[in-house]
């Protein structure tokens, strides 16, 4: 018998403990921070606890189906850590199912585990990755779309001003993104995806709220002295691998080219340091999908869904 998981709801007294099981890894995925486990724990009924040296999370998905993680962090014991999932998930009365899994834990539960489990793309899961000097320059013919837009921007807002976002402009930002939120809902004539944009929006404005407590970068657009586009995000372990990951970004699309600007501005002003900008999945959205492969990725980073075999089998 294996120790009860002392799963809980995170708080921001957990981000200590969170940060030192990330502290000298090299992930690239864009839930590998304490600040995306505590933005969406409401959204996806989500707890977390550290067992092995290993930081374990599960969660509901919004089809109501239990999910686990795979573990995360450095120096734990790969099998005691399944093995612990695989007795919760029993006692939770469902197959143990790790989500967003990268090729190279594939490979390490292949060798632990092998012949236990399946493994199948999960091409919504995909994290999209941008070289940052790509995101700057927009060099190029493939480019010459994005650098319309913003020379668009520039001229028919010559009062245009970048700003990075501090705690004294957090409660602008909430407001802007509130507003951004009704204009955006009641234009939105499918149901199911307007749920998702207010529970979105409840993740955008508890970063605000805690924006320096959570360690958070992020930038606005103001024209006339308004907010009209801004964007959130944190640095992946930047003494491992330079990675700075994008988690929300919103315009008013009635400022045509805001969204462009605000990406290149943000990118420009804060980012130059960092090799990579992962800005994260498309969720399976068509226009999402489109919009983040306009922006001609580096490369995707490949997530799988893994499934216990074992109950099948027993």
């Amino acid at each position: 018998m294996i120790q009860s998981l002392n799963f809980h709801r995170l708080s921001l007294d957990d981000k200590a403990w969170v940060d030192a099981v990330f502290q000298g890894t090299a992930y690239r995925g864009c839930f590998c921070s304490f600040a995306t486990f505590y933005l969406w724990k409401d959204a996806y009924h989500s707890e977390a606890t550290h067992f092995s040296n290993a930081l374990l999370a599960r969660g509901i998905d919004h089809a109501g189906q239990r999910y686990y993680m795979y573990p995360l962090g450095r120096d734990y014991d790969i099998r005691a850590c399944i093995e612990a999932l695989r007795e919760d998930a029993s006692a939770e009365g469902c197959p143990l199912l790790l989500s967003c899994v990268e090729e190279w834990q594939c490979e390490e539960l292949r060798s632990a585990f092998p012949g236990e489990f399946t493994i199948a793309p999960s091409r919504d899961d995909f994290d999209y990755m941008y070289r940052t000097e790509d995101l700057i320059r927009l060099g190029g013919k493939k480019y010459h779309a994005k650098r319309s837009h913003i020379s668009q921007f520039v001229r028919a807002y010559p009062d245009w001003k970048y700003e990075d976002i501090t705690s004294g402009n957090t409660s602008e930002c909430i407001a802007f993104a509130d507003e951004w939120l009704a204009k955006t809902v009641a234009a939105e004539s499918d149901p199911q995806q307007a749920q998702e944009l207010v529970t979105e929006n409840a993740a955008i404005v508890l970063a605000l709220s805690e924006f320096e407590r959570l360690e958070l970068m992020g930038g606005l657009l103001r024209v006339g002295g308004k907010i009209v586009a801004l964007t959130i995000g944190e640095p992946l372990q930047p003494k491992v691998f330079k990675v700075f990951v994008t988690h929300f970004e919103k315009a008013d699309t009635g400022y045509n080219g805001a969204y462009g600007m605000i990406n290149q501005q943000f990118a420009l002003h804060r980012l130059s340091s960092y090799e990579y900008v992962n800005r994260e999945e498309d969720m399976g959205r068509e226009g999402l999908r489109k919009s983040k492969l306009s922006y001609h990725p580096s490369f995707l980073l490949e997530k799988y869904m893994v499934q216990d075999t074992r109950e099948a089998q027993a």
